[in-house]
């Protein structure tokens, strides 16, 4: 062969992909699409010679296309000896492939040599021929396959959900017929090659035969598609147990299937339909079933002892007495990209840090360095804060002028609204920006006990300049904390203003309406004449022809809602805003979490919802209704923002404090939208799959009452409460399903980390007076949570309210700055035994958080949410949507978090 060519086609293998497509040859001769299949190879084996690997890639793949196109005619078989003669026969073209392989894997490393050493990292081997491109301006966020799977001959859960979205793959379910017919992917070239049909020693040919006639039809596309994965309940090896039906139809389909040529390797989907129907619920008919389970007394007997010894347990007062509890160590950090207050976060237990500190420490730079690296992005970023804040309070300053002027006491208009919330979002801001600059002063205070010998002498000029600016940093906090106490007795006031105000006569002259605002209910409580109109307007009368409907009684007449959109130029799927109807930023924060949920927004969008709406319920299945249609408005890409009028009607009826123009706690919200969701949607019928089953499974069957939901699924886990007396060590566990977790943040700590709220709430608990069922008579006890069944979207909320002491009725918020991780939340050291052994991951991402500024007097609600269709964060102001950089996610505002182990999807919306 004659030297390499030099590439100059592209720079990755995946671009030539765009080349090696074939036009619909359905309507040509066979002998025409032969003699161009001939032509193909003939010029790719010139090209080969020639040294031009990329077009001598090109050509194969094209006419493996063409060959593939020639298998699929429906006169192949009258031309099969034809085909032969003239390609070749399967070891023929076997050697093509071999030929074609050799030459990607040389691009491979070619394309890696050329790429700059920062983006060789994670470079992904691939089977052959590879899938098309995905459509220009269609970006992905799915994981690219990891090479060990390639290399074992498994396939994951997100890569065979990306080919079955790219129709490329062939997926034979090998369960049994019965399992196959309770439940089965949705995917069209999915079909059943039952496990009692498969034995040892038959052909594929002899297989084929005692297929069903669409499985054969099926069957036969095994050589057309790009791929084939085999599939059975739960095997997660490439190499299973020789009694498995999966390993016998793995060495059919190698060993004994002479007649076609697999494009790629056969592969087997690692933790089979158990944890694909788990990833991607509404993918599969029927997501509520169960797979069978051997029953293992030994193992439930170990499963309900939770703590063999009590020294196994962790108590609270160890975790709050541990040294350096509030101090942890400093997380590894980029410090050119950001701030260490805002830094991405690392998760390390105490124990884990101890050991670090314990070990040899590695030589490293003057600490005194990062100091002032942290310091320089921090002053940038907070005078960009200051001048931002004083602009703003400037706007305030005069808005409260021409009230006092013109009519203390009247509502403010939207704009002005909006100057009290941006206030609120920089007041913040500024919080977190003063906590950072006291953590410098306290580090620089340590380096200085620290190394006072070693460093004091030759920094002494370093670290003065550096105390200098931050106490002007100081004086500059406390300078706003001077002008926030101000506005907020303005606000006061002016709230008391407002409880005399009394509105001029309305004149007859119409005037258009205006959106309303939020979270000042205790401000100016205002606005109520303007909701009181634009209710008249959209509100039917409330009488009892607007009372919830009978339970009995099913809605199948079209609604007409009322979004009030705005139209929008180039918006983006799901970058829609909603309008704020009066104190309504709560509903709003959480409704975006919720549509950027992608599962869940999938099942909305694709009306599958419809197929399990339940009529028997309190809530008569209109929730449900309600929120599948705002979230399609949020996602059709064409409005600015939209009005959630009759969603908010409806939670109204069913919940009166939804009524109002009050302002509402979001995790209030969240909680009781989430019960009449899985209400709404609870007709999975579940049977009992075992006469034996755990306490664990049986409470979780008394919660769901055998009815399921896709809700149920995704949002909802359980909880293991385990209390273990001191005196004879007996163990009793109860129970409790929950929607969402409520962690204490730690008092007097205005800098604290996710998972020290965590090992917190998952400590133990001494208890006294518990009555121990073994000793007969009241014990002390402890008292531990674990987690025995974690679900796939994991919701945390911040316990930031509490009531106050001094002021009976009042309640205080915590303005701690959480360090949260937006990656890699390890939940394995707060699982039951029962749930470690599960095959759901443990590891969860960020994709959403309701953030809250203010006070309980007066506040404000936003998100934050990860676009699955983006990949991007943006910030959602109630109808403002704007991008957002990815260390912004993380502040003193956070109040609830949404994370996942669930994979990202490729959206499909039409």
């Amino acid at each position: 062969m004659a030297q390499l060519k030099k590439l100059h086609m592209a720079d990755k293998l995946e671009d030539l992909e765009k080349w090696t497509e074939i036009k619909d040859v359905r309507n040509k001769s066979m002998k025409i699409l032969l003699n161009t299949a001939r032509k193909l190879y003939l010029t790719a084996e010139q090209y080969c010679r020639d040294g031009d690997q990329e077009l001598a890639y090109i050509t194969y793949v094209k006419y493996f296309n063409m060959l593939a196109a020639i298998r699929e005619k429906s006169d192949y078989n009258q031309h099969k000896l034809t085909v032969r003669q003239v390609l070749g026969d399967t070891e023929s073209n076997r050697r093509i492939m071999d030929t074609l392989e050799l030459i990607s894997k040389s691009l491979s490393t070619r394309y890696e040599q050329l790429m700059p050493p920062e983006n060789q990292n994670g470079r992904n081997s691939m089977n052959l021929p590879l899938p098309p491109e995905e459509p220009i301006g269609e970006p992905s966020t799915l994981a690219s396959p990891s090479p060990t799977y390639d290399q074992l001959g498994l396939i994951s859960c997100e890569e065979l959900f990306r080919r079955m979205q790219q129709n490329s793959v062939l997926v034979m379910d090998c369960r049994s017929s019965a399992d196959y017919e309770n439940s089965h992917l949705t995917y069209y070239c999915a079909f059943n090659v039952p496990e009692e049909l498969i034995m040892p020693g038959m052909s594929a040919g002899k297989l084929q035969a005692r297929l069903s006639s669409s499985a054969k039809a099926a069957w036969a596309s095994r050589s057309v598609k790009e791929s084939v994965v085999l599939m059975d309940w739960n095997t997660k090896d490439a190499q299973p147990a020789g009694n498995a039906a999966i390993y016998t139809l793995l060495d059919i389909l190698k060993n004994w299937d002479p007649d076609v040529t697999y494009r790629s390797p056969i592969q087997i989907l690692e933790g089979g339909y158990e944890f694909f129907i788990m990833m991607y619920p509404t993918h599969c008919t029927n997501p509520s079933v169960q797979p069978p389970q051997q029953n293992n007394n030994d193992i439930e007997t170990i499963d309900d002892i939770e703590y063999p010894s009590i020294n196994d347990i962790t108590m609270k007062e160890d975790i709050m007495n541990a040294p350096n509890a509030m101090h942890k160590q400093r997380p590894s950090i980029n410090r050119a990209s950001k701030p260490a207050a805002v830094r991405t976060y690392e998760q390390s237990s105490p124990n884990q840090q101890q050991q670090q500190q314990q070990q040899p420490a590695e030589p490293q730079e003057n600490p005194i360095n990062d100091i002032i690296r942290d310091q320089t992005v921090l002053l940038q970023r907070a005078h960009h804060n200051d001048m931002l804040l004083d602009t703003a309070a400037k706007k305030w300053q005069s808005i409260i002028e021409l009230k006092q002027l013109h009519a203390e006491g009247a509502a403010l208009s939207y704009p002005e609204q909006e100057v009290l919330y941006n206030i609120l979002q920089l007041e913040s801001r500024a919080e977190d920006y003063k906590i950072e600059n006291n953590r410098l002063r306290d580090e620089l205070n340590r380096y200085k006990e620290q190394n006072s010998m070693k460093y004091l002498q030759n920094d002494d000029e370093t670290t003065k300049r550096i105390e200098s600016k931050i106490q002007e940093r100081q004086q500059l906090d406390e300078q706003h904390e001077r002008d926030r106490l101000e506005r907020e007795h303005q606000l006061s006031i002016a709230r008391a203003a407002k409880k005399h105000y009394k509105p001029p006569a309305e004149t007859n002259t119409a005037r258009p309406l205006t959106p309303t605002g939020d979270a000042l209910n205790n401000t100016f409580n205002e606005l109520q004449p303007t909701i009181i109109s634009e209710d008249t307007a959209i509100r039917p009368a409330y009488d009892r022809s607007t009372k919830p409907q009978s339970r009995n009684v099913e809605t199948t007449a079209p609604r007409v809602r009322d979004f009030s959109p705005v139209i929008g130029h180039n918006v983006g799927r799901g970058l829609t805003g909603l309008k704020n109807l009066g104190n309504t930023c709560y509903m709003n924060s959480i409704l975006q979490c919720l549509s950027n949920t992608p599962q869940l927004m999938e099942f909305c969008v694709s009306d599958k919802y419809k197929n399990y709406i339940c009529r028997r319920n309190k809530t008569n299945g209109q929730v449900i209704e309600e929120v599948a249609a705002l979230i399609k408005e949020l996602w059709n890409g064409q409005y600015k923002c939209v009005a959630s009028r009759d969603l908010r009607y409806v939670v109204g009826q069913y919940q009166k404090i939804f009524r109002g123009v009050d302002q509402q706690d979001s995790h209030e919200f969240l909680t009781i939208l989430m019960d009449w969701l899985h209400s709404d949607l609870q007709t999975l019928h579940v049977p009992r799959q075992r006469e034996v089953i755990s306490a664990s499974e049986k409470a979780w069957m008394e919660f769901t009452k055998s009815q399921e939901s896709l809700i149920l699924h995704l949002f909802y886990g359980q909880i293991k409460s385990t209390v273990k007396c001191v005196t004879c060590t007996k163990e009793s566990a109860t129970y409790e399903c929950f929607s969402n977790l409520s962690l204490e943040l730690p008092a007097n700590a205005n800098l604290c980390y996710l998972n020290q709220c965590m090992d917190m709430y998952f400590s133990g608990e001494k208890i006294h007076g518990w009555n121990c069922p073994n000793c007969k008579t009241k014990r002390d006890a402890i008292k531990k949570l674990d987690i025995s069944k974690l679900p796939p979207v994991l919701v945390i909320h911040l316990k930031r309210f509490y009531a106050d002491p001094s002021n009976p009725g009042a309640y205080i918020k915590k303005q701690n700055y959480l360090q949260f991780p937006l990656d890699n939340l390890d939940m394995k050291p707060y699982i039951a035994r029962a749930e470690s052994r599960a095959v759901t991951p443990k590891t969860y991402q960020l994709y959403a958080v309701s953030n809250h500024y203010g006070t309980m007097e007066g506040g404000h609600y936003t998100a934050f949410c990860k676009s699955a269709h983006y990949g991007r964060w943006y910030k959602f102001d109630d109808q403002v949507v704007s991008q957002l950089d990815t260390s912004n996610v993380v502040s003193s505002a956070a109040y609830i978090l949404f994370y996942t182990w669930l994979p990202p999807m490729q959206l499909s919306i039409s």
